[in-house]
């Protein structure tokens, strides 16, 4: 594999404005704190205060002295809370737009347990705010993302044969009833951002959406209380020994959404080795299907 590290060293980002979404710990740090020692002005967003101030903090101390640093403190499960991180990213970002955005939010810790209010939470955070805050910043009077910008959601793409029932889109009928099951629900979620991440770049052409699969990346989110007992073991023995750093992966996920090479091969879907994922071929081939995922999130997000 080449060396991520050399091939984002040779990156100037002085004068670029960032947003991490989920940039307090875990990967959206990791991503953070390297765009930051590349000389770019970050962003970062999350829920936890303190965690943020700390992170702001990290960001000074590695990066440019010109460059601009804040934490943006929101609970993005809620559409309040989405809609005002958007007017957020928006007073900070001015007139000089945001030039790269990454949703990095979420994970495990919002499927467990599969009550009602905390899927909705989940959907919310995993993929109501994948979809809301690129399209709120795209569909301003005076748009916060503009041609050549780049948008870049962590999760999983690659989810094939998914059935979306678009009678409960988001499955909360099902956990009302007690059939939301975890072996499938959370899947059609990551499915349906291959949908969106697609439909975005034909709706928006001139900026340019990704979704990236990290692999096995060791961060202390596995460490959340409300995760099985065996989920804790998993992390602690076989996953620390065969899982990358924050870091390491911070490199891989910079070279492909900021490197002329990233963007010269022009792919949406990628993985943790520089390779281009292979998605359902709805996803593709499928234009009625994708602008019906689409209103369904529209209505989802009361736009």
């Amino acid at each position: 594999m080449p060396n991520y590290h050399a091939l984002t060293s040779a990156l100037e980002l002085a004068g670029t404005n960032v947003v991490v979404v989920g940039g307090t710990q875990g990967i959206g740090a990791g991503i953070a704190l390297r765009l930051a020692e590349l000389g770019a002005s970050v962003l970062i967003c999350g829920r936890n205060e303190k965690l943020g101030d700390e992170m702001v903090r990290k960001l000074k101390e590695r990066g440019a002295k010109d460059a601009r640093f804040a934490f943006a403190g929101r609970d993005l499960g809620t559409l309040k809370a989405i809609k005002a991180l958007v007017e957020d990213i928006a007073a900070w970002a001015g007139e000089e737009g945001v030039q790269y955005l990454y949703l990095s939010q979420g994970g495990p810790v919002y499927f467990t347990p599969g009550t009602v209010e905390n899927l909705t939470a989940g959907f919310n955070v995993q993929i109501i705010a994948h979809f809301l805050i690129p399209y709120l910043l795209l569909t301003r009077t005076n748009p916060v993302l503009r041609e050549g910008a780049q948008i870049c959601h962590i999760g999983r793409p690659g989810e094939k044969n998914r059935i979306i029932d678009f009678d409960d889109f988001s499955g909360l009928k099902a956990a009302a009833t007690g059939t939301f099951s975890m072996m499938t629900h959370p899947f059609r979620w990551l499915f349906m951002m291959d949908v969106f991440t697609k439909e975005f770049n034909v709706k928006f052409p001139g900026i340019h959406t990704t979704h990236l699969y990290p692999g096995p990346v060791y961060t202390e989110l596995f460490n959340a209380p409300s995760l099985p007992w065996y989920m804790h073991v998993f992390q602690k023995t076989i996953f620390r020994w065969t899982s990358i750093s924050t870091a390491q992966y911070a490199d891989i996920a910079i070279w492909e959404t900021v490197s002329d090479e990233g963007k010269a091969l022009r792919r949406a879907f990628w993985d943790q080795y520089g390779r281009e994922v292979t998605v359902d071929k709805r996803v593709d081939s499928d234009p009625e299907f994708r602008q019906r995922v689409w209103d369904n999130l529209l209505q989802l997000s009361e736009i």
